[in-house]
This record gives structure tokens, C-alpha cells and sequence, in this order.
């Protein structure tokens, strides 16, 4: 059985307050710092974080004054500030003097509170704002310390991460406002994926704060292209407060787009396979070229279709026959409808400038770069895209996993042959498989088959896998039955 680090940290935390008292033995202060608005508009919210039960020590010689000054030079709105001391060695007295080296910027008290009590606390020492983990409350405590941060004029920030967590937070948004925060981060095991916070922003109302897992600017604007008004950065704020500038500008320079856009639906189209089909693949059906193909694909449970855009393909598509097909999966499927992708194998082409063309239009949702680099136009053109990797070594895995860390949320992994793009039947070798399951959540192609899907699941639990070659009765035709047979493996 796993840790469960958040049950530790909770029972923990109980004993110390039966032990020590609310204040964890502080003496209660009188507040007299003004209340500030915390999220009122899209800004940032940068940590005082000396460790963490995932990293051990961050920044253990953190001296919480000089980091708020340098956080609010750096333009944050926000501050949160740490105050458990048995995981994160942070306590109350960081607050105080938090509020009084950055007395314009919000403070938020980010802890494991249990009680309405400890909302007073929070008030008393400075907070503006308080942390309400909902997976740890249960309905009526979680809505009676949001009243009670409503009363004193703080504001409530509530905290999900599960199908139940979305049903606290509509009880607590119907007493009142309060904002709303998604932890890239399961504080179970500590995990991070920035999709969670992806599929849950629709649920989330106006003011939505995406929670962990921010390294450097670029997932910063991810967050934001999201959609998300806030942000909360911890670990690469603490380490290098000076560099905190860079992270707030990134995700003030930002704006919701079609890349976000891209990812958000995706993540949602993830969240209902595993809602629906616990372990099993998303799919996505390459070699799209006809209606009917691509109406039998969507009907049998397909979650994206691809259409190649690449001359040297048998199964080279045309702007026309895209639009046609996209349209009568819309028409048939409504908001339903698989994800579109234009596949993209060479640069300069017109087969490429189509591509970007249909998916700023919003015909294709997305385009797929395959063993080609990200060209500068798919980054300014306002759209989804993503890459594959055509894999020959555990280098080129090295390499896979550092471009991950550049807000590139998933990258598709295919076998490499020479001269040939995609549909080549052939399976990537297992080890470089394992390498990169390891590491990220596992997108896959090459050799998959009616077949052989379920050893495949079973030995490498993908979380997408997409096929063609195997599926066709010939180049550029889909195979009933292989589709159906397919599906019946998966769904």
C-alpha cells in the first residue's frame, strides 16, 4: 500500500493542536494590518517554502522578510505563506513577518486547517486569505470555515482535486464567493500532472488558481493559456526569490488561448475514460481520409482522429475533404466529437501551412508535429499542438523527457524507420518504452493492433495509444471489423 502523506500530515497535525494549543503554542497577536483582496484580478501567488515531503529541504536558511520584499518587488498580488512545521518547517510567526515586510500584497495562510477556530487565528496573525484543503473536511466544517473567512472579510480558498471535492466546492460557492484552486500535485503520494488542474477549470467558476508544479516560465503562461486567473508557485520561488520576476511576468504576459484551450479538453476527455473505463487507453484513430471511417471511429468510443498533411502519406488528406469530415462528426456528435488533429511530418510545406491554417481556424483542434520540431509559426498561431518522437535510443528518451519540462503537458512516442512516417507497423522496444514510462504519462504508437492492445495495456498502461496502419483494409481505408475489435479490447 502507498503513503498517504496527507493522512500523516493531518494526524500529525491534530496531535500537535490537542498538544500545543490553535497557535501551536504563539501568543494570539491583535491584528492591525487592513485586510487585502486576494485574486481579485489575474495575478500570482509566490511561496515562503522552506521544505516539502516530496522535496525534503527547499530552502531551509529562507528568511521569510527578505523573501517577501523580494516577491513583492517582483510584482506578485499574492503571498502564501507555510505555517505547518512538522512536513513543511514553516509556523505562524512567518506570517507576522510576512504581513509586515510586504504590507500591499495579499497573504494567504497555506496549511492543513481543520476548524472555523483556526480561521480566527489566521485573521489575528495577518492572513487575508485562507487555504481550505476540501479533501480533508467534510461538507458542514468545510462550509462553516468559508462563512466564517467570509464574516471576518478574508477570503476562502478552496482547494479540489476529485469528483467529490467538485461537490464541496458548489456547496461553498453557493453560501458566497470564494476562489477556487486545483493542486497540480496529489498530496497523497505527491505526484504532479498539469492536466488535473486542466480538466477541472471549466468546474471551477471565475476565479480559478492552479495550484504546484510550476518550475520555470513557461508553465507559468501554460497556466495561464489555461485559463486560470491565478497561480500559485512554490518551490522554484523559494529557491531563487530573485528570479521570481520572470515567473510572474510569464504568467502576467500570458493569455487564455487555443494551445490551453487545446489541453483543457483533452484533460477532459482523459478525466471521462477514467471515470468510465478505469485503466483502459484513450484512443486515437490516425489515417483519417473518409466520413464514414471517421463517423464509425468517433461511434465506437475513438477520442481523437488524425489527418495527414504530409505529401509522401497514402494517407495525405486535403483541406476540403478535412473540413467535410470535421463537420459531420460536429453535426452527428455535437460537443461530443473526437478531437480533430492535422499531422505534420516536414516543414515548409503546403501541406503544414494548411494544417496550422484549419486548426487556428478552430476545423482542427490540434496539430501533431511528427518527428519534426515545433516550427515558430504553430507557437504564435494561437493553437493546440504537441510532438512526436520517433524513438532509436535512450538519448533521444533523455531528450524526450527534458522537452516535457518545457509546458509540452504529453509527446507522443513511435518507432523509428527510415523514410517512413507513421504506419509503419513496427513496435518501439521495450526498454525505451519502460524509460519513458518512468518518467511521464505515456502516449504511444507504432505496431499497436486489435491483437495485441491488451498485453500492451497490461505491460505499459499507456494513457493514449494511437493506431492505423493496423486498422486498414487498405491504405487510407479503415476496417470495420479492426475497429470494432479494437474498441472491444478497450472500452
Amino acid at each position: 500500500m502507498s503513503r498517504d502523506i496527507l493522512a500523516e500530515i493531518v494526524a500529525k497535525r491534530k496531535a500537535d493542536i490537542e498538544r500545543l494549543g490553535i497557535c501551536f503554542g504563539f501568543e494570539r497577536p491583535k491584528r492591525t494590518r487592513p485586510l487585502h483582496p486576494f485574486i481579485a484580478k489575474p495575478g500570482t501567488i509566490l511561496e515562503v517554502k522552506r521544505s516539502s515531503p516530496s522535496k525534503g529541504n527547499i530552502a531551509m536558511g529562507l528568511d521569510p522578510v527578505e523573501t517577501a520584499r523580494k516577491y513583492a518587488e517582483a510584482g506578485t498580488s499574492a503571498i502564501s505563506v507555510l505555517t505547518e512545521g512538522n512536513y513543511f518547517n514553516g509556523s505562524l510567526a512567518d506570517i507576522l513577518k510576512v504581513a509586515a515586510a510586504a504590507p500591499n500584497c495579499a497573504i494567504l495562510r497555506k496549511d492543513f486547517l481543520l476548524s472555523p477556530e483556526e480561521i480566527d487565528v489566521a485573521y489575528d496573525f495577518g492572513a487575508d486569505a485562507v487555504l481550505l484543503i476540501a479533501r480533508i473536511l467534510d461538507d458542514s466544517t468545510l462550509c462553516a470555515m468559508a462563512n466564517r473567512a467570509r464574516e471576518l472579510g478574508m477570503t476562502p480558498f478552496v482547494e479540489v482535486r476529485t469528483e467529490d471535492d467538485l461537490r464541496k466546492l458548489k456547496l461553498v460557492q453557493k453560501d458566497g464567493e470564494c476562489v477556487a484552486g486545483v493542486n497540480a500535485r496529489d498530496l497523497r503520494n505527491f505526484h504532479i500532472d498539469p492536466l488535473i488542474p486542466a480538466a477541472f477549470r471549466k468546474e471551477l467558476g471565475p476565479r480559478a488558481v492552479f495550484e504546484s508544479g510550476v518550475k520555470e516560465p513557461s508553465d507559468a503562461a501554460f497556466a495561464r493559456r489555461l485559463g486560470f486567473e491565478g497561480i500559485l508557485i512554490g518551490e522554484a520561488a523559494a529557491k531563487s526569490p530573485d528570479s521570481a520576476k520572470n515567473l510572474v511576468s510569464a504568467f502576467l504576459g500570458a493569455e487564455p488561448n487555443g494551445y490551453g484551450k487545446f489541453w483543457k479538453a483533452y484533460a477532459e476527455k482523459r478525466e471521462e475514460i477514467r471515470k468510465n473505463f478505469p485503466g483502459k487507453p484513450l484512443a486515437k484513430i490516425c489515417g483519417i481520409t473518409n466520413v464514414e471511417d471517421a463517423l464509425l471511429a468517433a461511434e465506437l468510443g475513438a477520442n481523437m482522429l488524425g489527418f495527414m498533411f504530409y505529401s509522401k502519406s497514402p494517407r495525405n488528406t486535403n483541406e476540403a475533404d478535412t473540413r467535410k469530415i470535421v463537420q459531420s462528426l460536429k453535426e452527428k456528435f455535437k460537443g461530443q466529437a473526437p478531437l480533430c488533429v492535422g499531422v505534420v511530418a516536414d516543414h515548409g510545406t503546403a501541406e503544414e501551412k494548411t494544417a496550422i491554417a484549419l486548426a487556428s481556424e478552430g476545423v482542427l483542434d490540434a496539430v501533431q508535429f511528427h518527428g519534426v520540431a515545433i516550427p515558430a509559426e504553430a507557437e504564435s498561431a494561437n493553437i493546440g499542438y504537441y510532438s512526436t518522437v520517433r524513438l532509436q535510443s535512450m538519448s533521444e528518451v533523455e531528450a524526450l523527457i527534458a522537452a516535457s519540462k518545457h509546458s509540452l503537458p504529453r509527446t507522443l512516442i513511435d518507432a523509428y524507420v527510415p523514410d517512413v512516417v507513421g504506419g509503419t507497423g513496427k513496435r518501439i522496444d521495450d526498454a525505451l518504452v519502460d524509460a519513458v514510462r518512468a518518467q511521464e504519462a505515456l502516449w504511444m504508437a507504432g505496431g499497436i493492433s486489435p491483437e495485441n492492445i491488451a498485453e500492451i495495456v497490461k505491460r505499459f498502461e499507456p494513457e493514449l495509444v494511437d493506431l492505423s496502419t493496423s486498422l486498414e483494409a487498405t491504405h487510407g481505408k479503415k476496417d470495420a471489423d479492426k475497429l470494432r475489435a479494437f474498441f472491444k479490447a478497450i472500452r
